[in-house]
């Protein structure tokens, strides 16, 4: 996965949610459909929203580029909370 191709799923998952959800997008014990189940009863996204996003950052996870992603959205303009727990999660990666 290049780098465009990162920022694009990055996109397409939501820096915030790829953060929060971490945990469970890393999971290999949770389908995706388990993971937009718990998306779906914990956000207010749309279904269709809920069942791609799993899939976009498995993408990033699977290429390897997990840190990668976490280090772009600690610097990027995230809440502060957000950034601090990428950081983080980066760290003990």
């Amino acid at each position: 996965m290049n780098d465009q191709q990162l920022d694009r799923n990055l996109q397409s998952t939501g820096k915030e949610c790829f953060v929060i959800y971490f945990r469970e997008f890393c999971d290999s014990s949770l389908s995706n459909k388990e993971v937009a189940e718990i998306l779906m009863r914990e956000t207010d996204y749309t279904e269709k929203s809920c069942r791609s996003r799993p899939s976009h950052a498995r993408g990033i996870i699977n290429a390897g580029r997990a840190k990668d992603a976490l280090m772009n959205i600690s610097v990027s303009r995230v809440p502060e909370e957000i950034r601090r727990r990428a950081r983080e999660l980066a760290e003990a990666l």
